[in-house]
């Protein structure tokens, strides 16, 4: 039965350290787990009882604690089954107009763009205000990953 010293398993990869304990070492569950989880799943079966290095404390500012939680929310859409792994998943953008809505691949595209190529989607104004996460931008604006894109309609107007 082989055992194994933190400081090697620390200079291997995940991929590596995940790759092992799958095929090596019968140890299920850890393909979706962090690297430190993994060795400790290693140690815990197979290692060598050795104290793990301690991390020096983090400096907090005053006022501030640690950190409790964390939100976000990302959309993705398969786009192509075949392709090498990493690359099989286009990131989508939130665009919505009036009560129509949907995920669409535009990051990288302006505003102006976006509201022209769904335009008979999501029923876009030409006159519409383009506003990202709340905000007014400009036509020439260009979308990011995680941004929320939404053409607000202008009011109606009377007697032309």
């Amino acid at each position: 039965m082989a055992t194994y010293k933190r400081e090697t398993l620390e200079a291997k990869t995940s991929k590596d350290l995940k790759a092992m304990c799958v095929h090596e070492l019968n140890i299920p569950g850890v393909t979706k787990k962090d690297k430190g989880t993994v060795i400790d799943a290693i140690m815990a079966k197979y290692g060598r009882k050795t104290k793990a290095k301690v991390a020096k404390k983090a400096v907090v500012k005053k006022g501030t604690g640690p950190l409790t939680g964390l939100s976000f929310s990302a959309n993705s859409q398969l786009t192509n089954k075949s392709a090498p792994f990493g690359s099989r998943t286009t990131t989508t953008v939130h665009v919505s107009c009036g009560a129509s809505s949907g995920n669409f691949p535009v990051s990288g595209k302006t505003v102006q763009e976006v509201g022209d190529f769904l335009r008979e989607i999501l029923n876009v104004d030409k006159l519409s205000t383009g506003l990202v996460n709340g905000q007014a931008v400009a036509a020439d604006y260009i979308i990011k990953t995680g941004d929320n894109l939404e053409f607000l309609k202008p009011a109606g107007k009377k007697g032309c």
